[in-house]
């Protein structure tokens, strides 16, 4: 061998080399940034936590206007009363409202591991879905211009409809959107608690119903 074609060689192998790994490095790349995007999607949540995340899944699935399951595995009469649902046809992923928290994604993590988590788990209540985006108004979670740019006057004009009964007039104070506007089971009428010829929109229950099905999962309290 020449003593020229000892550095060539070499230069080959540095070469080879730095084309082998430049290759390994995009792959990671494509590949974490491919992780990313399935980790936005519901059917990431699904696969990874199978187990206490399948309620969730088929409300997020269901189609508007036909019948479906919800998060409890009671029938609901119009897919279309669940917010899940409704995001769905409009684009939105269950990372539009559950916006993670390293610390609450480490504690999953780990329960998931070791096999110690309730199934299903616990629906988030709209308190810390609000506290986990830092918002100190509850209304924005929801009326914002990414969502639903409105006002709560212009919500009552939407709701002129229904008549004196209307959920959206602040008779009784302002109530928050989630009292009456359920993600992954059928929303309610809360007016019906009292006023029982109060309007309740295809698909949803009265407060009666949606009480019975509360008490049947254990749930005394959602906020």
């Amino acid at each position: 061998m020449s003593e020229s074609q000892g550095p060539k060689r070499a230069g080959e192998k540095r070469k080879r080399l730095g084309i082998t790994l430049g290759c390994i490095v995009a792959v990671l790349v494509v590949a974490g940034a491919g992780f990313m995007v399935w980790h936005e999607q519901p059917s990431f949540c699904n696969a990874i936590c199978h187990d206490p995340m399948d309620p969730y899944l088929p409300t997020f699935e269901a189609v508007p206007g036909q019948p479906a399951t919800d998060k409890w595995g009671n029938e609901v009469e119009d897919a279309g009363s669940m917010l899940a649902a409704v995001h769905n046809q409009v684009g939105k992923t269950c990372m539009d409202c559950h916006v993670p928290q390293l610390n609450e994604q480490m504690t999953e993590g780990t329960e998931w591991i070791s096999c110690n988590f309730d199934s299903p788990l616990d629906e988030r209540s709209a308190t810390q879905l609000v506290e986990a985006r830092g918002l100190e108004n509850s209304d924005e979670f929801c009326m914002n211009s990414s969502c639903h740019p409105y006002s709560r006057d212009e919500l009552e004009k939407k709701t002129a409809w229904m008549g004196k009964i209307n959920p959206h007039t602040p008779q009784h104070g302002e109530q928050k959107c989630t009292t009456c506007h359920k993600a992954h089971r059928a929303s309610v009428n809360y007016c019906t608690q009292c006023h029982t010829d109060a309007v309740v929109p295809d698909g949803w229950l009265s407060y009666t119903d949606s009480k019975l099905l509360e008490e049947a999962a254990g749930i005394t309290d959602e906020q």
